[in-house]
């Protein structure tokens, strides 16, 4: 006899095998362990959002991360996955960028490293990286790699010569010798290596200096002498007489691309290029790229140093006003209705008088003779705010604002054969803007003061007409420009654009509705008077001011009319222990 277990059932008895109970066991370890799963993902999804709505954008991603892994099949999860990977890797390139404008080089890096372990394929993330690596290499003077130097650093161009900087010591000296004679003694003093042209002049010069720096006892026998020096290493400089000719031979020229961030339109770019232009000699090859937004110059060292100067100088944020525009509509609207009134439907009473009733209401009040009623109407109404945007508008830019819709109108038409004797005439149309439309021009002063251009059109269709079989609308349009002056939150109302509409509509008994003794009696006249007066009320607030430099504010030495030559601020080498 087979082993098992007896189940009862009522009246009946149900054997089950060993076998039987084991499935039956699997299943419900199934059914139960399934729905965990299930919670377990979805709680993942939850704790995810929970820091996603911190900006724990890192924990959000592990999060959804876990619960994706868990049911890869439920796209919702991989979405919420991707989306805050994106913000986690900026999240982290923040914190690097403000860790580098602080100085914290290294710190930063850590930070654009993570930004880019979270996201590999985040661009800024691995340009910043690096840039902050070069930086750190500069910085440690790590031209070469371990083991000697790679073929990218053999191909690495170099920078701009420039001499060392001098030390503190100042001089005093007194001669009248030949120039070659008068270089050489400073260069002496100075520590430098003095090479003299072939064609230098053999001319006695007096010098006559009393406690000066080692670069201004250069620049001194430079102006005396008519010669000028250029440097070819960090100590030695090379020594010519100044003319055009031996400038352009043996003065050593450089390139560099300057990236602007703030100009936004072709014009802003062409106005940095002209200044660049008329204040570099013709010599200096300037020329701009526009598809990268920058600035290519080959010039002298000096003359890019100051094009560097000028180009941080011009290349500033615009000024930003925002501006709240409310559009308000005064209405007076009149509506009179005069007459009696006939009821549609006749019933017989047993009164035998008619009622008066309805007097003593101020603003309205009617007769009742029977079921006919007299009626006199008059209301006005109050004023009431239309649209209630705000504009937010760069300096010299116009900004425009738009309410109402656009209509079609007939522009042309031509006519097209077709295979019968008829021809199919085509009509051309386009679309104006019906409404009120509201442009903006705004200038913002160092004071804080807006000048704002304003030009303001109010138009609707008031009509229809009937042009060469096409239905026309009639376009009904009132302007008003004007430029005015106001202080930050200062308001100003524009107003005066008024629109005026009349109607009559008669209801009542025909025929009798028209006799003029009588027709009062017999019919309702409802006039309608409509005054609109769209008004405008500007309110500007200066969001951001020009930013101006504390640098850009003085004045810079650029030398002679021939050539740049710039005063530069030299650091004096550290002190030997």
């Amino acid at each position: 006899m087979r082993q098992g277990r007896s189940v009862w059932r009522g009246t009946f008895m149900l054997e089950v095998s060993p076998h039987c109970l084991l499935r039956i066991g699997v299943c419900c370890c199934l059914m139960i362990t399934g729905p965990v799963v299930a919670q377990s993902a979805k709680a993942l999804y939850k704790q995810g959002e929970t820091a996603e709505a911190k900006d724990d954008f890192e924990a959000a991603l592990k999060a959804y991360g876990l619960a994706y892994a868990k049911k890869p099949e439920d796209l919702r999860y991989k979405v919420a996955r991707d989306r805050v990977r994106f913000s986690a890797a900026i999240q982290h390139i923040h914190r690097g960028e403000a860790l580098e404008s602080e100085g914290h080089q290294k710190e930063a890096l850590v930070e654009f490293l993570r930004a880019l372990e979270i996201d590999p394929s985040n661009r800024a993330a691995t340009q910043q990286v690096v840039q902050v690596r070069d930086q750190l290499d500069q910085e440690a003077g790590k031209l070469v790699s371990s083991g000697g130097p790679t073929a990218e650093d053999l191909d690495r161009p170099g920078p701009p010569v420039h001499l060392a900087p001098f030390s503190k010591e100042r001089i005093t000296l007194h001669m009248t010798e030949g120039v070659a004679t008068l270089y050489q003694t400073v260069g002496k003093i100075a520590g430098i290596n003095v090479l003299l042209d072939p064609e230098l002049p053999l001319k006695r010069v007096s010098v006559d200096l009393q406690d000066v720096g080692m670069e201004e006892a250069l620049r001194v026998l430079e102006g005396l002498s008519g010669t000028f020096w250029t440097a070819t290493t960090s100590n030695t400089i090379y020594v010519a007489q100044d003319t055009r000719t031996k400038r352009t031979q043996i003065e050593r020229l450089a390139v560099r691309t300057f990236y602007l961030s703030n100009a936004t339109q072709q014009q802003d770019l062409n106005e940095i290029l002209t200044a660049l232009r008329n204040l570099f000699p013709p010599t200096t090859k300037i020329f701009s790229v526009m598809t990268q937004n920058a600035i290519v110059i080959r010039g002298t060292p000096d003359e890019i140093m100051l094009a560097k100067s000028l180009i941080q100088s011009l290349d500033r944020p615009k000024p930003e006003v925002l501006i709240d525009v409310y559009v308000m509509e005064v209405r007076k609207d009149k509506l009179r209705n005069i007459g009696i009134s006939l009821p549609t439907s006749l019933s017989v009473t047993s009164s035998s008088s008619s009622t008066l009733s309805g007097i003593g209401s101020t603003s309205s009040y009617s007769y009742s003779i029977g079921q006919a009623a007299v009626e006199l109407l008059l209301t006005d109404s109050d004023t009431r705010v239309l649209q209630q945007p705000s504009i937010r508008a760069i300096d010299g830019q116009k900004a425009m604002l738009k309410i109402g819709q656009r209509i079609p109108i007939a522009t042309g038409s031509y006519t097209t054969a077709t295979s019968t004797s008829s021809s199919a005439v085509q009509t051309q149309f386009q679309y104006i803007d019906v409404g009120v439309n509201l442009d903006i021009t705004p200038t913002i002063h160092q004071d804080r003061d807006v000048t704002m251009k304003l030009a303001v059109e109010v138009s609707s269709q008031s009509g229809s007409t009937t042009i060469s079989g096409v239905s026309e609308p009639i376009i009904s349009q009132q302007k008003a420009e004007q430029m005015v002056r106001l202080k930050d939150g200062e308001v100003n109302i524009l107003a005066g654009l008024v629109q005026k509409q009349s109607s009559r509509s008669v209801s009542g008994t025909p025929g009798l509705g028209e006799i003029p003794a009588i027709k009062y009696m017999f019919s309702t006249q409802e006039t309608e008077t409509v005054d609109d007066e769209i008004v405008f009320m500007l309110v500007p607030h200066v969001v951001r001011m020009v930013e101006v430099n504390i640098g850009a504010a003085q004045a810079i030495e650029t030398g002679g009319s021939e050539a740049i030559q710039l005063n530069r601020i030299s650091v004096p080498p550290a002190s030997q222990p």
